[in-house]
């Protein structure tokens, strides 16, 4: 089960690159690109700086106006869809 303490890895296969407060992935390998809106792309930025999603978490509590636990809930969500198009991968549970 995923959590907040699982650590990610960012497959070489990966492009990332800004426009204005969204980002956009690209997978090399697939050919597909996967968008992301203003908070997604802030945590995508946190995990390349080689955070963990526990410190992904705390960094954008104190950056955004959410309750703990709906935020914990999203990040784990969206690390769920970026895994299944192969964004990232879940190095270890």
């Amino acid at each position: 089960m995923l959590t907040l303490d699982a650590i990610l890895r960012i497959p070489a296969h990966v492009s990332f690159s800004v426009v204005g407060e969204d980002a956009f992935l690209l997978n090399a390998q697939t050919h597909k690109y996967y968008g992301l809106e203003k908070v997604g792309a802030r945590l995508w930025q946190i995990l390349i700086e080689g955070k963990s999603l526990s410190e992904a978490h705390q960094t954008l509590l104190s950056e955004y106006n959410v309750a703990a636990d709906e935020l914990e809930r999203d990040i784990l969500d969206l690390v769920k869809r970026l895994q299944e198009q192969e964004l990232v991968e879940v190095i270890e549970a």
